[in-house]
């Protein structure tokens, strides 16, 4: 076999003969195929079973060996192979069917690829094999197929050159087609045994699952049976405990019903008590305005006494004796008189007695008579020339001034003898009783003529209240009020959570460690926030007590909730300005003072508007005056401008839009308002929150959801601020540069934009004019000067977002609460003095400034 080559036309060559081997002639009608010789020669290849063949080619190492063939013999290839297959098909350990599928065809049809696969086989037949088959009879076939398998002695009848008997051949066929047979029943035995056995197994493993299911469900069973003992146990003792219920229910509806009929006698006794007060309002009313007329006279009665009293410094006497000692009595008392009304009635009674004593006097030196008179001014006449000539210039003098003014001119006598009102004056002084009233020492220890540093120090002289205790973040003047002027504090009330009203706590609680401090419940968590958020950034005031000691020493107070200081009382009410900003009502005995700290009644997306007492005639209003010269320009206003101007950037320029913003207040209303207006802005623009804003929302602002609006305390708490569209930024530049990939807007801490997540987008986004900043209103003071070369590149849209009243609102508030006096504070000289001419024609106003005190009479 070694010396037999295929040929590439399909016949087959030997070497060492001369001319090729002869063809059989056919039997039974039949060709045999190219190349066989049943007498003799080899095999072909529809002697050996075609499944043997393919079940050959499934080897590995058959198909390297054809492949080697192909590649050596030319024209192989073509004969092995589909014309779309390629040889190195055969090398692939996968989706190899087809190929041995069609290369078995090919082995049995044409006579060269026959002999390409017997010399593909025919180093892997040991020499062994192909000797015992070459010796197979039918008397040893037994024999040999116990030593060697029967394909192997096929394939080894099949290589070698001279092939046994065709009978021993058709015995091999036959035992092969028998084992196979038997061996795909063994196996189709042995996977369903594995089966079987699998299947064992998995109802083995389910059976194990039941049992400890079994278990499981049988200690759930008791443990259940132990619950429904249990709660068998509590439904009686709860049906026990309803029955008691519906008796006491009893109980209590007939002890409704009792106070129900108290209840309407008490209403009726409330509405004749009502009519009673407004009986004592109206006889209160024409008490003020029956003082208002006292003090009227007081005036007249102290202008007199003035008048009286220069008369007195003109008199003269005849009788120096007793005459001169007389006089000086009398000037040293009027001289000693006070001038109040409550010395009003001594005040008459000496202006009554020196009437008298000016008529005896009178009389002592011109006698009762026109006779005694005129004697008596002879005789003055002739013994004192000068002293004659004198009195009736004085005579005629008087007799003047009595024509002229009556209440002025001529003796005293005559002036008290008549019956003018300055008499009635007198006679009503003296017969009435008036009731102290408190007073007030205002001192402005900051945020006075300016804005920053509020403290105010209310002094009502057994009570002293410090109202906020503030810095001025811009660093401008001293950072921090002189608390150490102070002298003695009752109390300190702060009225909200902004810096400029409650940054100087540490230093305050350093100097005061046992001063109470009062705000409210969002106030307190709000001010330790602030004040930890600026020492982080630095800006700490140096010298004060670590913020934990300032959280000690607040106390929080609700809103309405009268509490006393001394002896007065403080009840705090919303103002408006920020979540837990408040203004501050104090009562004196009957005086009333209300400090409207930073105040807006202008209605707001997350917290109401300012609540102002209910009570006129205020005695004192310590009013903010911020934006004392500013036209109102609503918040919605505002609102639209800040949409068109993102729409514009984000959708017309490709551009992105800063809106710089203080973290506390100012920010999370301009977030409700952007989602308020939500569907104005295109739902591929993102607008995004940076720096403390953040943090201040998600959790101070979430935590004190009860004191929002009503409308946002049905809210998921963590979705107040922030939606699909309204989205957080870590605070990473990492994470700033890639939300600016794409258009967008921006509401970034501080407002300032001089650190912080604001400084950083400012730095990036100013240079460029499809960009833009929208500045609210106390950002416009804080924005910083133009570039280097003069140029803004960016837009600059400035809106109105200061939760301040502006003039219009400052003067209603004046006009509901009716202020006895004003005390203007917190704004620019400018503003106060601007809103001071508007108020004087109808109120006494106080202008302060930093270390001024204003000392008033409520």
């Amino acid at each position: 076999m070694s010396d037999h080559i295929p040929s590439a036309g399909g016949g087959s060559e030997t070497e060492g003969q001369g001319e090729p081997r002869e063809e059989p002639p056919p039997e039974g009608g039949q060709g045999e195929p190219e190349g066989a010789d049943p007498a003799g020669g080899s095999l072909e290849a529809h002697d050996i079973p075609e499944s043997l063949i393919k079940k050959r080619l499934g080897r590995m190492d058959t198909r390297k060996a054809l492949f080697d063939l192909c590649k050596s013999i030319g024209g192989l290839e073509e004969i092995l192979l589909p014309r779309s297959v390629k040889a190195d098909a055969l090398t692939r350990r996968a989706g190899n069917t087809l190929v041995i599928r069609e290369v078995t065809n090919r082995i049995r049809q044409d006579v060269a690829a026959w002999d390409a696969f017997r010399k593909a086989i025919e180093g892997q037949i040991p020499q062994e094999i192909r000797e015992a088959a070459s010796q197979l009879t039918l008397e040893n076939v037994e024999e040999a197929v116990e030593k060697h398998t029967t394909e192997d002695l096929l394939l080894a009848s099949a290589v070698n050159e001279t092939p046994p008997p065709r009978q021993v051949v058709t015995a091999l066929v036959a035992r092969y087609n028998s084992e196979s047979v038997k061996a795909a029943d063994e196996a189709t035995k042995d996977a369903r045994v594995k089966n079987l056995e699998s299947e064992v197994e998995r109802l083995r493993q389910e059976n194990e699952k039941l049992s400890f299911q079994k278990r499981v469900s049988a200690e759930q069973i008791k443990a259940l049976t132990e619950q429904v003992d249990a709660l068998t146990a509590k439904m009686k003792e709860g049906l026990g405990r309803v029955q008691d219920s519906e008796d006491r229910i009893g109980n209590i509806v007939e002890e409704n019903e009792e106070l129900k009929e108290q209840v309407s006698g008490l209403e009726r006794r409330g509405e004749q008590l009502e009519r009673a007060l407004d009986g004592e309002r109206r006889a209160y009313s024409k008490a003020a305005k029956r003082v208002d007329e006292l003090y009227s006279d007081l005036n007249l009665v102290t202008e007199e006494r003035d008048r009286i009293r220069g008369a007195l410094q003109n008199a003269r006497f005849t009788d120096r004796g007793f005459g001169d000692l007389l006089v000086r009595a009398v000037k040293n008392e009027v001289a000693a008189m006070p001038g109040s009304i409550d010395s009003a009635a001594r005040t008459a009674r000496l202006l009554e007695f020196m009437g008298k004593v000016l008529q005896v006097h009178g009389e002592m030196q011109t006698g009762h008579s026109p006779a005694s008179e005129g004697r008596s001014s002879r005789r003055e006449s002739s013994e004192d020339p000068e002293s004659s000539q004198r009195a009736p210039a004085r005579s005629s003098s008087r007799k003047e001034e009595e024509r002229e003014e009556p209440r002025e001119s001529g003796p005293a006598d005559g002036l008290l003898a008549q019956d003018t009102p300055a008499n009635g004056t007198r006679e009503r002084a003296a017969s009435l009783k008036v009731r102290q009233r408190p007073s007030l020492s205002f001192r402005a220890l900051g945020g006075a003529g300016e804005i920053g540093g509020s403290s105010h120090l209310l002094d009502f002289g057994r009570t002293r209240i410090l109202v906020d205790a503030g810095i001025k973040p811009d660093g401008r003047g001293p950072a921090a009020p002189a608390f150490e002027k102070a002298d003695r504090l009752d109390a300190a009330v702060i009225t909200h959570a902004h810096l400029d009203h409650c940054g100087a706590l540490p230093l305050l609680v350093k100097d005061r460690p046992e001063l109470p401090i009062y705000c409210t419940p969002p106030s307190a968590k709000l001010i330790i926030n602030a004040l930890t958020d600026h020492a982080a950034m630095g800006g700490s005031v140096a010298g004060g007590v670590p913020i934990h000691e300032v959280r000690k020493r607040l106390i929080p107070v609700d809103f309405g909730k009268e509490f006393p200081v001394g002896d007065t009382k403080v009840r705090l009410t919303e103002s408006g300005h920020l979540l837990g900003a408040a203004s501050v009502l104090i009562t004196s005995g009957s005086a009333k003072v209300f400090h409207t700290g930073d105040i807006s009644l202008e209605d707001h997306f997350s917290i109401p508007s300012a609540k102002l007492p209910d009570v006129r005639n205020i005695d004192l209003l310590i009013m903010e005056s911020t934006l004392a010269d500013k036209e109102a320009q609503p918040f919605r206003d505002s609102v639209r401008t800040m949409v068109e101007v993102i729409n514009d950037t984000t959708l017309g320029r490709e551009g992105t839009v800063l809106i710089p913003t203080y973290a506390l207040g100012q920010a999370q209303e301009i977030i409700l308002a952007l989602k308020h207006f939500a569907s104005d802005l295109d739902r591929d623009v993102f607008i995004y929150v940076d720096g403390s804003v953040v943090t201040t929302s998600e959790r101070l602002y979430a935590e004190q959801i009860g004191y929002m609006k009503p409308y946002l305390q049905q809210s998921n708490p963590r979705e107040v601020f922030f939606s699909e569209n309204i989205r957080a930024v870590a605070n990473d530049d990492a994470a700033r540069e890639r939300i600016l990939t794409s258009p967008c807007a921006v509401i970034a801490s501080p407002v300032t934009m001089q650190g912080g997540a604001s400084a950083f987008y400012r730095r990036r986004l100013e240079n460029s004019e499809k960009n833009a900043v929208i500045l609210p209103s106390n950002a416009s003071a804080s924005y910083a000067v133009l570039p280097e070369d003069g140029q803004e590149r960016w837009r600059v849209e400035r809106v109105n977002f200061a939760a301040h009243c502006t003039q219009g609102d400052l003067l209603s508030i004046t006009e509901k609460l009716s202020p006895r006096q004003i005390i203007l504070i917190h704004g620019s000289r400018r503003r106060i003095s601007d809103l001071a001419f508007k108020l004087a024609p109808s109120h006494k106003i106080h202008t302060p400034t930093v270390g001024e005190t204003v000392r008033t009479v409520l």
